[in-house]
């Protein structure tokens, strides 16, 4: 029973220390990441969406990214990288 639980323990610690990531041009792309580092592992985005909360305030942008038929977005918000995924 005792290793069990040190297995589901050390499972859910791996499954929160791996940060979101997706691979554009065989670059990776990391939430945390810094737009400059982004920009220079990605370039600029195929197109930039801005996010705004209820009131239309701006809270970020969503920078996309298509690569054929693959779309990958890159959530940025206050000069870091908050969320990524891929389509």
């Amino acid at each position: 029973m005792f290793r069990i639980i040190i297995a589901v323990v050390f499972a859910l610690v791996a499954s929160v220390a791996i940060a979101d990531t997706i691979r554009i041009d065989n670059r990776i792309i990391t939430t945390g990441m810094s737009l400059a580092e982004v920009i220079d592992r990605a370039g600029q985005p195929s197109r930039t969406v801005q996010l705004e909360n209820v009131y239309g305030a701006g809270v970020g942008e969503r920078w996309e990214y298509y690569r054929g038929k693959k779309q990958y977005n890159v959530w940025v918000s206050g000069g870091k990288v908050v969320k990524v995924d891929e389509q």
